[in-house]
């Protein structure tokens, strides 16, 4: 079809006005490109068309008459919805219009120099083939907009369109800002659930696209298939419909396999645990849709807004998570494989620890499960009824003593209590700290000896403690080991030494340099080899400049630092770690802020949320003294003795023989 398209537009001289393209219905010409048969065929139609013209009343001024116009100032357009046309189909009616001419007239519009085809193309491309020079048309001025209109409502109303070629129409119409749904629905008297059904197939996989136009699938299967995402449409073409799948759909019912889909693909609502009330009047609630309806009812309602859906989870697991340790501050945060890497993301920004479990969850301890209560109605009578009272009864005391242990065991480090973040919700489990046997060396002047201490589990607030502790050594790691990083790329000044690098100079040479012997010394002789000799270094040490000592100082530092400062276990207080910081205020600021305040800040994150737990331990720890002093006080007072009068002393003891 593309040949024939070049070939036309190749005939176009380009010459003349578009009228000189117009040639009288009852006067068409022949021309030594038609056979007889032909032009007798063109003859007809031209005067069946001058013919219904005679017939009809008087046309309005505004409305376009029926001429004959030469193929070649005629062209295509590029908004027809219908694009594939058939060659066996217009090979057929190509032979029709030879033997009958072109029965039903095609519409066009001037432009530049010709004309362009608003609908019929179809008939265009088949009287090319039949041979003919002329074809009957209505030539309307038309818009842009009002063409595209024209030509997607006479090409919709035909019977042969394709499903996808509609669907492509309505597209258009929708992206043309011209239409709505609701306008289609009364532009072309179908439902509202057909035109989304159509719709849907725009979004179709190439796979099932090209079933779809050879009839392989229904238009139903598509359709169904087309509600789902791309991701889903390949997994359901690849296990249904590809050749050679494992458990084909393609005999099973429409509804069969709506019911299928929905039920393996579409996530439900109800296994979500956020607030859903903006969920109840969503679009993209598939009980809102009315593509859905037959798949959806009662509490089955899926979500199509799968980010939005996501977004809501995740906010509503932090925000879960940080209630639940606020309301206990003795909980740690956990996480499983399951865990959403977005809400670790979150409150790790935010300074919060959340710890990997060590084993799998089955391994963890569940809470004492609270009995169910006996009810009457469940009874035959009431002695049974008063049966199952006592034995609920003896449950719940045995629940309530678990429980207390529990809570016991928790405040004083010996169970550690998770709030674990899976997947749609957190659920607590609980871990048992057994006591840690340790050897100790002992050294008693006679050789030493090996001990064995136990060390009990600390206490929550001991725990948080540590925890600080250890965030403060993290951050300081972090520094200590950017900072030799950074002191491989950095080039040392040649300004005056201030008086902190000399003394961080002397000290580095005692402990790298010198030992004890030598430092009594007064000089060292390094070993031949094909470095300066000692005597070559004194010579150069003897010419050497201010800005040449203070350079080499500082070099002799920054190697110094690379490889001396620990990594491992130190803070603010470690003086190396301290010295090497400082050294680096002093030359390379910018540098080294940048490096301490980025672990600074998530330190000082950290720090505030574990302080707001510490100062909630302290405050129950408070409010438990308070409770069991106001226990201890009596219920009265002691009744105070009188005072004596002067002349009331009592006697003295009698005096004992």
């Amino acid at each position: 079809m593309q040949t024939m398209k070049s070939d036309s537009k190749s005939k176009k001289s380009g010459k003349g006005a578009a009228s000189a393209a117009i040639v009288p219905v009852a006067a068409t010409p022949k021309t030594q490109e038609q056979t007889p048969a032909e032009t007798t065929a063109t003859q007809d139609s031209g005067a069946e068309v001058q013919a219904s013209v005679a017939r009809t009343a008087p046309a309005k001024p505004e409305e376009p008459l029926v001429q004959l116009l030469d193929l070649n100032k005629i062209v295509n357009s590029d908004y027809n919805p219908r694009k594939d046309f058939r060659e066996e189909t217009l090979l057929e009616l190509s032979e029709s219009i030879r033997q009958s001419g072109v029965l039903q007239p095609i519409c066009v519009r001037p432009k530049d120099e010709g004309f362009e085809i608003v609908y019929g193309e179809r008939r265009y491309w088949a009287a090319a083939m039949a041979g003919l020079t002329y074809i009957p048309a209505l030539v309307r001025d038309l818009t842009d907009a009002e063409a595209e209109d024209a030509a997607i409502t006479e090409n919709l109303q035909r019977e042969d369109v394709k499903p996808r070629e509609e669907a492509a129409a309505y597209n258009k119409a929708i992206q043309s800002g011209r239409h709505t749904i609701e306008s289609l629905v009364g532009k072309f008297g179908k439902s509202e659930a057909y035109i989304r059904s159509r719709l849907k197939l725009c979004g179709l996989i190439d796979a099932l696209a090209e079933q779809l136009d050879k009839e392989e699938i229904s238009v139903g299967v598509a359709t169904e298939i087309a509600k789902y995402p791309a991701e889903v449409q390949q997994q359901v073409f690849e296990e249904h419909f590809a050749e050679g799948c494992y458990s084909s759909w393609k005999n099973a019912r429409v509804k069969e396999i709506a019911r299928r889909l929905y039920e393996r693909y579409m996530t439900k609502l109800e296994s979500y645990n956020f607030d859903k009330t903006e969920c109840l009047s969503c679009q993209h609630n598939t009980a809102n849709q009315v593509l859905f309806r037959d798949e959806c009812s009662g509490d089955c309602a899926g979500c199509q807004n799968r980010e939005c859906m996501i977004r809501k989870n995740e906010e509503f697991l932090v925000q879960k998570a940080l209630k639940l340790l606020k309301d206990d501050p003795r909980t740690t945060l956990a996480m499983t494989e399951d865990t959403p890497v977005a809400v670790l993301e979150a409150l790790e920004k935010e300074g919060y620890h959340v710890e990997e479990l060590k084993y799998y969850l089955s391994y963890y301890d569940k809470a004492p499960q609270m009995p169910e209560e006996s009810q009457a109605d469940d009874y035959e009578s009431e002695e049974d009824f008063v049966e199952a009272r006592q034995e609920y009864e003896a449950e719940m005391a045995d629940f309530a003593e678990k429980t207390q242990q529990l809570e016991f065991n928790i405040s004083e480090g010996r169970i550690r209590k998770y709030a674990v973040i899976r997947s749609l919700d957190i659920e607590f489990r609980y871990e048992a700290i057994d006591d840690e046997e340790r050897e100790v060396a002992v050294d008693d002047g006679q050789g030493g000896h090996t001990v064995h201490i136990t060390i009990v589990p600390p206490s929550p607030l001991e725990g948080l403690l540590q925890r600080d502790r250890r965030n403060r050594e993290i951050c300081y790691e972090h520094i200590t080991a950017d900072m030799k990083r950074l002191f491989l790329d950095v080039k040392v000044a040649n300004k005056p030494l201030q008086k902190e690098e000399q003394q961080m100079f002397y000290y580095a040479v005692m402990q790298r340099v010198m030992s004890d012997s030598k430092l009594r010394q007064c000089g060292f002789r390094p070993k031949e080899g094909s470095y300066l000799t000692a005597e070559e270094q004194f010579a150069a040490a003897g010419r050497i400049t201010a800005k040449q000592q203070a350079a080499l100082i500082r070099a002799f530092l920054v190697d110094y630092f690379r490889s001396a400062a620990p990594e491992y276990g130190c803070t603010d207080e470690t003086l190396l770690t301290g010295m090497m910081c400082r050294f680096a205020d002093l030359n390379f600021a910018e540098q080294s802020k940048a490096v301490q305040q980025q672990y600074l800040e998530t330190y000082e994150k950290r720090k505030a949320r574990l302080q707001e737990q510490i100062d909630a331990l302290h405050a129950k720890a408070e409010a438990e003294e308070m409770a069991v002093s106001m226990q201890e006080t009596p219920d009265f007072e002691p009744e105070e003795l009188p005072d004596l009068l002067p002349d009331e002393t009592p006697d003295a003891a009698p005096p004992s023989f």
